[in-house]
């Protein structure tokens, strides 16, 4: 049966159907952990970083979970401006690097804990501000994007690729078989606005601190208050 309105699509399911069909492998904790090895210390302060924390309503009294925080890049610099952070990541190595950043940025007020998306976050804290910084390439994007909600007191800001030949291998032409890519950062905007939220879309560039210019953009920054 062909669809007659957007009311007619199920986005939280072809979302899960598109993300199988991509190219794209589940990303391992050891994987990360050889990736950490890598990365050198010092390194946080980019154009992105500050794009993501300047569009940030922060407040110092304010608590911060950073999910998939990586190497600490949000996580560690927006520490001066809020009260408490809490990073999350699947890769030890990764958490081990950020304490090294935290150190190197005399950030002194973070708390790691080690876990995946999939695992349960009961003994994780609800937070003022939650964020998901280029950590959103999951399976199943409603189940994420409700636990980020979960532990959100106030606001949810997360980024997504800008552009689906993020992540797919180099054997797939996206312009022919965009089915194949990774799954466009519409999908995020679709089911939140199926799970009822009314969500801001602004955009990134790795080149240019400035929100909301879709030239040369390479990342998605999608935010709704809970």
């Amino acid at each position: 049966m062909v669809a007659q309105s957007i009311y007619d699509i199920d986005f939280i399911e072809l979302y899960k159907t598109h993300k199988k069909q991509a190219a794209r492998p589940k990303s391992s904790p050891d994987r990360w952990d050889q990736k950490a090895e890598a990365i050198e210390v010092g390194q946080l302060d980019t154009p992105y970083t500050r794009a993501f924390i300047e569009a940030m309503a922060l407040k110092p009294t304010d608590t911060l979970l950073d999910v998939g925080s990586g190497s600490g890049a949000i996580a560690v610099l927006a520490a001066p401006s809020v009260q408490r952070v809490y990073a999350l990541d699947f890769s030890a190595g990764m958490l081990d690097k950020l304490q090294l950043n935290a150190q190197h940025y005399g950030a002194h007020n973070i708390k790691t804990l080690c876990k995946d998306w999939d695992e349960g976050w009961a003994d994780v804290p609800q937070c003022d501000i939650v964020t998901a910084s280029r950590s959103t390439l999951v399976e199943d994007m409603a189940s994420a994007l409700l636990k980020l909600e979960s532990k959100a007191k106030r606001h949810v800001y997360l980024t997504y690729p800008a552009h689906i030949e993020f992540g797919a291998s180099s054997a797939i032409d996206s312009s022919q078989t965009p089915e194949l890519a990774t799954p466009s950062y519409l999908y995020v905007l679709a089911i939140l606005h199926q799970l009822g939220r009314r969500a801001q879309l602004r955009f990134i560039s790795n080149t240019s601190s400035e929100l909301g210019k879709t030239q040369d953009v390479d990342w998605a920054l999608i935010d709704w208050e809970v």
